[in-house]
């Protein structure tokens, strides 16, 4: 709508013709009951700052208002100062109140460009980001079936062939698509975090999705170590909250040598369940942390370049706990490791199951004494 738009706003009309109705009774009075004054006159004036303040018209309509609000109290006022019933300066009060009543429309006029320009760059925003997450998607989609007849062949010729220079170069090969296999995953989950069918929550014993998480871990050469552990039933989707984790024990991974050590626990802290995931590996910057979450966010020091990093895992881990109304905390130091934690509410206490006693027996078989510089690895 144009601000200099001559037509009067659609809605609510009904407000502008019990004003009229109002006003023209105000008027009625000031000819018919002089020993009123001018209260009528400043009920008119007071009545159509507040029906302006409400209903904003565009300037035409509000200019040609003002005008014959001018003309007609300012008649009658010159009325009665001709029958004697008013001193002739009762009429300066006809320029004062336009005066004020302009300054109103002026305030108003800037508050409503000011929210019309907000709602539509909020309006574009939105587009942008419906289009960004529909861009995700069919990319994401598009991407999954090239990569998977790709990740195919290199693997086909990486078990066939006898060239050990071929096979090690299919290997690399096979490495990098399945790296980008999981990019493409990622980019897919982000593109479906704002759908509300996002989340599918089952009850679950917490022990059980970190015994769950070792045992996917557990070939890679670092010293795996298994913190606290605690019965700490929670409301997840099994299958995203193994991403999240996965994200985090991955970006542990990625940080970390072969000598350093990984710590996954899980603690009960209030009312809520927390995972840690906890390195000794380079540290991130403090200057980082803030924005550590971000999609496609890296840290400095080279710590995702080196290790081949697309800056999504954290986003997604991030995204997950919020769906679960959670959150993920980040404690840090520069070369001396770092430590996530994804807090989870936790849900009714339920029976102690089967699954839960063997994610335990399976923990305690990881378990290690602290202080040893042995651990699982290969």
């Amino acid at each position: 709508m144009r601000i200099d738009a001559a037509q009067w706003p659609a809605r609510e009309r009904w407000i502008d013709v019990a004003w009229v109705l109002f006003s023209i009774a105000n008027l009625a009075a000031m000819l018919l009951v002089a020993d009123w004054e001018t209260v009528p006159f400043h009920f008119i004036w007071v009545s159509l700052t507040v029906l302006y303040g409400f209903r904003v018209w565009n300037v035409r309509p509000t200019l040609t208002v003002l005008g014959a609000v001018m003309l007609t109290t300012g008649a009658f006022i010159w009325f009665d100062v001709g029958r004697g019933f008013q001193p002739l300066d009762e009429l300066t009060e006809v320029p004062l109140m336009a005066a004020m009543f302009l300054a109103m429309v002026w305030h108003a006029r800037r508050r409503k460009t000011a929210l019309d320009e907000t709602e539509r760059v909020s309006k574009t925003n939105k587009r942008l980001l419906e289009r960004e997450r529909q861009f995700l998607q069919n990319a994401s989609h598009e991407l999954r079936t090239p990569i998977t007849i790709a990740l195919g062949h290199a693997e086909l010729i990486q078990r066939t062939t006898t060239d050990p220079t071929v096979g090690e170069d299919a290997g690399v090969i096979a490495d990098e698509l399945l790296r980008l296999r999981r990019m493409a995953d990622r980019l897919l989950l982000l593109a479906g975090t704002e759908d509300p069918e996002f989340l599918h929550p089952t009850l679950v014993d917490a022990e059980t999705l970190v015994a769950d998480a070792v045992r996917r871990w557990e070939s890679i050469p670092r010293r795996w170590t298994v913190g606290d552990t605690e019965e700490a039933p929670v409301r997840v989707d099994v299958e995203r909250f193994a991403v999240a984790l996965d994200a985090l024990i991955e970006n542990a991974v990625n940080h970390t040598e072969e000598s350093d050590r990984i710590e996954i626990g899980v603690r009960r802290q209030d009312s809520d369940a927390v995972i840690s995931v906890r390195d000794t590996g380079s540290g991130i910057p403090a200057s980082d942390l803030d924005g550590i979450f971000r999609r496609f966010a890296r840290a400095d020091t080279g710590r995702s370049r080196e290790a081949g990093g697309s800056g999504l895992g954290l986003s997604i881990v991030k995204a997950i706990a919020d769906g679960h109304r959670g959150r993920v905390d980040v404690a840090s130091e520069e070369g001396s490791g770092t430590t996530f934690e994804l807090s989870i509410p936790i849900a009714m206490p339920q029976p102690r199951g089967v699954a839960e006693t063997q994610a335990q027996e399976l923990l305690r078989s990881y378990d290690m004494v602290g202080d040893q510089d042995a651990g699982l690895a290969t």
